[in-house]
């Protein structure tokens, strides 16, 4: 009888676990449902005017500037929503001619809009007007692409084809431009069951120590040393349950992958990192338990025809050759990962301490 008794009690306790992990997966799969900028991968075509003198100062004053933003709906006729706009970033707010954008949007204008649900968004915009401008874009969108594979804590990101009217001296200018939309993090918090953790400095050793590796093998792979998990520079923190800290990666246009003409070495405590140029790679993660390093060194080694496969998603906007010369970069990691003394040399040998 007691037998009996302990049976059905597992049996119960069986049945709230799966009734929970259902309820999980349907709101899961809800709130993704519910969002229709990011369930599409394909370029979201948007019109914006902007004023690049307003924009500049909205920057200094904090406010957003209210904006139409003309978008093309599913059923490719133009439609518009009341936005505001403000000036954002440091080191591309300051160097670049096209302004990296806040985009704004109450969730009154939003309802019924490919961005409801969206109330904060950033808008990656090129740097320059030069030619070849926009295929960094298309190469940094990769990088957000590429690190889906390994983890599922990212930012969702959207390509954009951007009519950008730009007001400049009293001068309309208009311009063709890609755009990246990503997620605001307290957007990517809810979605993810996670508590976004700001004005905080944790010690890159108190991160999840799996998902903490992926993070900084990744970087290695794309050669990306413009990040700090302390100052969560490119960096956000989220804390999933209980004293499981990770990081949320972004802005990879300083890695050596996109290979910006503007990009430069990072530099540590004023002193450069020991590489001439930011396609030569060099691990800057922190030493970890070895079975952690191996396990995550095999988790990417097991995606090496997944990764490979990605750039081809891009063919129809890079040209043969860009598509070559990233699935080249590529390779060079895996090979560098592959062999275990190189892994031991490059990886394991430069691991950090303190």
């Amino acid at each position: 009888m007691m037998l009996r008794l302990n049976s059905i009690a597992s049996f119960k306790k069986k049945m709230k676990v799966s009734v929970s992990l259902l309820l999980f997966t349907l709101n899961l799969s809800a709130q993704n449902s519910a969002d229709s900028l990011f369930n599409s991968q394909s370029p979201l075509r948007i019109a914006l005017s902007i004023s690049l003198k307003e924009v500049e100062k909205s920057k200094k004053d904090s406010i957003y500037l209210k904006q139409n933003l003309l978008y093309q709906n599913s059923r490719n006729t133009w439609d518009s929503v009341q936005v505001g706009i403000r000036e954002r970033g440091n080191f591309r707010s300051r160097e670049c001619y096209f302004p990296p954008l806040w985009i704004k949007i109450k969730t009154k204008n939003g309802e019924g809009t490919i961005f409801e649900g969206n109330r904060k968004l950033k808008l990656v915009l090129p740097c320059y007007e030069k030619s070849g401008n926009n295929d960094l874009i298309l190469r940094e969108y990769l990088c957000y692409k590429l690190f889906e594979e390994v983890s599922p804590y990212t930012f969702q990101t959207r390509l954009a084809d951007v009519d950008l009217t730009l007001s400049r001296k009293n001068k309309k200018t208009r311009y063709q431009l890609k755009g990246i939309f990503i997620e605001d993090i307290n957007k990517a918090a809810t979605r993810l069951h996670a508590k976004v953790l700001k004005d905080i400095k944790l010690h890159p050793t108190a991160l999840h120590d799996t998902s903490a590796v992926r993070f900084e093998l990744f970087q290695y792979m794309i050669s990306n040393t413009d990040w700090s998990t302390v100052y969560q520079h490119n960096a956000k923190l989220i804390m999933v349950e209980p004293d499981k800290y990770i990081s949320i990666l972004y802005d990879f246009d300083m890695s050596g992958l996109v290979d910006a003409p503007y990009s430069i070495v990072s530099a540590v405590n004023g002193e450069q990192l020991p590489v001439q140029h930011v396609t030569e790679r060099i691990y800057r993660g922190f030493c970890r338990d070895p079975e952690v390093m191996e396990f995550v060194r095999k988790e990417f080694l097991s995606k090496k025809e997944t990764y490979l496969t990605i750039p081809d998603q891009l063919q129809e906007q890079l040209t043969s050759k860009d598509i070559v010369n990233i699935k080249e970069y590529l390779e060079e990691f895996f090979d560098k990962i592959k062999d275990e003394r190189s892994f031991k040399k490059n990886i394991l040998d430069k691991c950090r301490v303190e």
